[in-house]
């Protein structure tokens, strides 16, 4: 039986999105291919099992409910363009304002990161309690549906960001287990990378970049009590920029 979670994850978003962004989505955050295929295989199955609880009607009635049937489906999907034009609309509004190249955004937990010039922050939490943050850079105006997919990252200059409680202790071995955590689960998915430590600030980290599924770069910082895990699709300046001005207080003393 598919995991809970992944088929309400695609039950809310298979209509709304295709299957290939959505698959690209879950493995970001962890859920295997063959997961993915057993919970949209379950899905699908249901929906083919349905059976009609009346008896067919007769042919003329048939005929009348098909032109009423079709013009509910051109009047669902005129209203479903309104409401989705709104939903773009708002997500708009709600984008935030420009800030300048000098100016930085400041995380739940304090930490802080300097934002490149015509580069704004989205925030939003993986959990209720709030111990999860992700923060979207992007550019000013960019779509927050873009989000969902990480293969548009290198494309759009969007960098995520992810703030979680560390499952890696900050010590003399810190750096060496979660050097074996985060290649073990690439080499699990199967896919190709190069690795090198970096310095951010007072904070020690590695790098991955991979060449295949698709072009992007990761980088996953060690600070106190807290895991720092950056995804972009390039190592370019905007890149660079916002990695190397991360500054956590707690991790200075």
């Amino acid at each position: 039986m598919a995991r809970p979670e992944v088929l309400a994850y695609l039950r809310d978003n298979l209509k709304k999105f295709p299957e290939d962004v959505l698959r690209h989505q879950l493995e970001t955050e962890g859920v295997e291919p063959a997961e993915f295929d057993e919970a949209l295989a379950e899905l699908k199955n249901k929906g083919k099992g349905a059976k009609p609880k009346t008896r067919p009607p007769a042919a003329k009635v048939v005929a009348r409910l098909l032109l009423v049937s079709g013009a509910c489906v051109i009047a669902g999907a005129v209203l479903l363009g309104v409401a989705q034009k709104r939903k773009r609309a708002a997500a708009a509004a709600a984008a935030p304002p420009p800030v300048a190249m000098e100016q930085g955004f400041v995380g739940a937990s304090g930490y802080v990161v300097r934002l490149p010039d015509g580069y704004a922050a989205v925030q939003s939490f993986q959990d209720e309690r709030k111990t999860v943050e992700r923060v979207h850079f992007c550019k000013i105006g960019t779509d927050p549906t873009n989000f969902l997919d990480t293969g548009l990252f290198g494309q759009l200059g969007i960098v995520r960001l992810t703030v979680q409680p560390s499952p890696i202790p900050d010590d003399l071995d810190g750096i060496d287990n979660l050097t074996r955590q985060v290649t073990a689960s690439a080499q699990a998915r199967g896919e190709k990378f190069t690795l090198k430590n970096i310095q951010v600030s007072s904070m020690r980290g590695v790098q991955l970049t991979y060449d295949t599924p698709f072009p992007r770069v990761e980088a996953y910082i060690l600070g106190h009590n807290v895991l720092y895990s950056f995804l972009a699709g390039q190592d370019d300046e905007v890149y660079r920029t916002l990695l190397q001005s991360l500054r956590d207080a707690r991790s200075e003393t």
